[in-house]
């Protein structure tokens, strides 16, 4: 038989293990909803090491690139495109476009940011 107190406190320690676990699961959801990813991180970084080949905003006025490399705007344009297929290209990239090295949030950023220029639904 189990006393009184040894009852008690196994039932305190139950209380105390659920709230550890439901605190670690808000902390764990906190963090996926701080690596959403950031159109203007993504643009920050586009200007920064995609300009001398891409068109990276939606205006071109006065850019002198590649003919044979799409404008950011185009990219988002094309029809089925999607965050996951840029960021693929962008991880394995199509010659002339070089190996980048990027944290997989700056390429989520960056992809989102190039979404962002999307002009046909």
């Amino acid at each position: 038989m189990h006393s009184s107190a040894q009852l008690k406190r196994t039932i305190a320690l139950s209380l105390i293990a659920g709230a550890s676990i439901a605190g670690l699961a808000l902390s764990a959801g906190s963090l996926r909803a701080q690596v959403h990813p950031d159109a203007k991180t993504g643009k920050q970084i586009a200007e920064k090491l995609c300009v001398g080949c891409h068109i990276v905003g939606a205006e071109a006025a006065g850019a002198a690139v590649p003919a044979d490399v799409p404008s950011f705007t185009t990219i988002a344009n094309k029809p089925g495109q999607t965050a996951q297929a840029i960021a693929g290209a962008i991880v394995i990239p199509h010659p002339p476009m070089p190996q980048i090295e990027l944290t997989r949030e700056e390429i989520g950023d960056v992809a989102e940011y190039i979404l962002t220029l999307r002009t046909t639904p």
